[in-house]
């Protein structure tokens, strides 16, 4: 009888459950009446973080006549604005948010994810969460289903997806938005990688410290920060010889290092097990809910493929590339770059790494951003987020 009640469920309840949850939602988006000063933000990591928060900060400034609604979910941790309404990704009021919203800002599929349905007077603007990226995006390398089904609705859904550059463009048009509007703003997450000013560099580098439990000795400090292995069950930092890479950096560039250590978002649960048992001057910064203030934090960074070494380069500051299974992993999802078109030197031993280090010439470092930054076609210049507010603003009046 248990049995034959596994299978009633799988192959007739949840499906019918299924299909009148998601004619619920299209029922309640079609007539749910749109608040014309309404702005829903959803940032897939779950924190107040990445280009919704950063357009969020801008909105705040401006002052404008907006109602925010920011998307926690259940490991959300803050802070938050205390002007912000919030309510729990797929929570009732979750749905109800989204259908009344005018604006909806998103970085990932988390919409569509959740069988959001779209109403037609709304828009539905993504941001993405990467940039200018060395692997190719999730789906498009080896997930085919998650791939054809995200890309139906992504395309079908969304009004607009902001771009900072000419290869961005090119990569949403050849993958889940290729019929979608792309105006090349900016990513607003990037702009405070341009303000280069001591006072946003001090009140950074305390609030992070402070929220670490991290003592301020005045020393440097390296973020290694791997990306997801979709194939992988072990842990991302075995390998690493932490000693090695904090006597390398001492040896070239002086000072005291220490290391900041952030697993992927989809891995950080398990960070306290993965970094048991290493020395004292590595720091989880696993749960530090925003990698910008991390980045300008850092003196250096090191990962093997996360595309956030590409926001870095925007501050001049070196970055190095670690992987004891590059073969395997463009073989699993693959990248869009030639390593030798980019900034980076490539190790795969921690010999390597460290000789990298060693040889690093600023110089050269920056003639290569430079020419990265061309090939691509950047154009962030950290006034991204008033250009997207300028046109969120243009589709609140419309």
């Amino acid at each position: 009888m248990r049995g034959l009640s596994l299978i009633v469920q799988r192959f007739l309840t949840r499906p019918i459950d299924a299909r009148l949850s998601q004619l619920g939602k299209r029922r309640l988006a079609q007539s749910a009446k749109v608040k014309q000063d309404s702005i829903v933000l959803v940032a897939m990591q779950g924190e107040y973080t990445c280009n919704p928060k950063y357009i969020a900060e801008e909105i705040l400034r401006r002052e404008l006549p907006y109602k925010l609604t920011w998307v926690l979910r259940g490991d959300s941790v803050g802070p938050y604005p205390s002007s912000f309404r919030y309510v729990t990704h797929e929570s009732l009021e979750f749905y109800q948010a989204i259908a009344n919203a005018k604006v909806v800002v998103q970085n990932g599929h988390s919409m569509q994810r959740a069988g959001v349905a779209k109403g037609p007077s709304q828009y539905w603007l993504q941001t993405w969460h990467g940039s200018l990226g060395l692997k190719r995006l999730e789906g498009a390398g080896g997930d085919h289903k998650f791939y054809e089904t995200m890309q139906k609705l992504d395309n079908e859904q969304t009004d607009f997806v902001l771009t900072n550059s000419t290869f961005e463009d090119e990569v949403f048009t050849n993958t889940y938005w290729p019929d979608v509007p792309k105006p090349m703003l900016g990513h607003a997450r990037n702009d405070v990688l341009f303000d280069r000013s001591q006072e946003t560099a001090d009140r950074l580098r305390k609030k992070v410290l402070d929220r670490l439990d991290i003592v301020d000795t005045g020393q440097n400090f390296v973020l290694y920060a791997p990306t997801h292995d979709d194939n992988r069950s072990t842990a991302r930092l075995s390998g690493v010889d932490f000693t090695a890479i904090r006597t390398a950096l001492a040896d070239k560039f002086g000072g005291e290092w220490e290391i900041l250590i952030r697993t992927h978002n989809t891995n950080k649960r398990a960070a306290d097990q993965w970094l048991a048992g290493l020395p004292a001057y590595c720091h989880n910064a696993s749960f530090y809910p925003d990698m910008q203030e991390l980045l300008v934090v850092a003196g250096a960074g090191i990962s093997d493929y996360s595309s956030w070494v590409c926001d870095f380069i925007l501050t001049n500051k070196p970055a190095f590339l670690f992987s004891t299974d590059l073969t395997a992993y463009s073989e699993q999802r693959g990248f869009y770059h030639d390593f030798a078109d980019t900034p980076f030197t490539m190790a795969t031993s921690n010999q390597a790494l460290a000789e990298n280090i060693a040889r690093f010439d600023q110089a050269d470092y920056d003639r290569k951003i430079a020419s990265f930054l061309e090939m691509c076609g950047s154009m962030d210049d950290g006034k991204a987020a008033a250009r997207i507010v300028d046109k969120i603003e243009e589709l609140m009046a419309s």
